[in-house]
């Protein structure tokens, strides 16, 4: 448990390099900086957290978040339509939140995690998301179990992720950039049916 004072440098220091990965993705989180801006010692960063690594975690914690936020409030007062109208929705919204929060959005897979599962922070925060999509699932296929919903929901959401991680790669052109959106009404037209 930290004291009061360690906890707010570590809110600090989170606010920070939020701010950093915002502006330039993980290669942007630099420890002179952070130290430099919330007016701590290099060793205070240490002291908050074991390493740049965990502070990243952190962020991208924040960021799955501020994700889920986005995504669930491109299908609030969808009631009207059906799962698969939403599904689109969700997909479209994990697009915007990609292109509108590059550096963020990029960093959220970038980073290792430990093998140990140190940091179930990040994936707690994952869950929101896998939850939004299993949600519209359990409505398409209602008679299908909630363990296989999972399943297909984590399956979506991992397509989702590398259909739109391969379309924003201009190096890798497997997908092209533009056009992504139609793209992805086609991917979930054919996960749905």
């Amino acid at each position: 448990m930290l004291s009061p004072k360690r906890q707010a440098l570590k809110e600090r220091l989170t606010d920070a390099g939020e701010r950093q990965i915002a502006k330039g993705g993980i290669v942007a989180l630099k420890a002179r900086e952070l130290a430099a801006e919330v007016g701590c010692a290099l060793g205070g960063i240490y002291s908050a957290y074991g390493d740049l690594g965990e502070l990243a975690v952190e962020v991208n914690r924040r960021t799955l978040e501020q994700l889920e936020e986005h995504m669930r409030q491109a299908v609030v007062g969808l009631t009207r339509e059906g799962p698969e109208e939403r599904l689109i929705s969700l997909a479209q919204a994990y697009l915007d939140y990609a292109e509108r929060e590059g550096p963020r959005w990029r960093t959220l897979f970038s980073i290792g995690l430990s093998e140990d599962g140190e940091h179930p922070g990040f994936f707690d925060a994952l869950q929101p998301v896998i939850d939004l999509i299993k949600e519209q699932l359990d409505e398409l296929y209602p008679a299908k179990t909630s363990r296989t919903l999972e399943g297909e929901a984590r399956l979506f959401f991992a397509a989702l992720h590398g259909a739109v991680s391969l379309g924003m790669e201009s190096r890798l052109s497997v997908l092209e950039r533009q056009g992504l959106q139609n793209r992805l009404t086609t991917m979930v037209e054919k996960f749905a049916a």
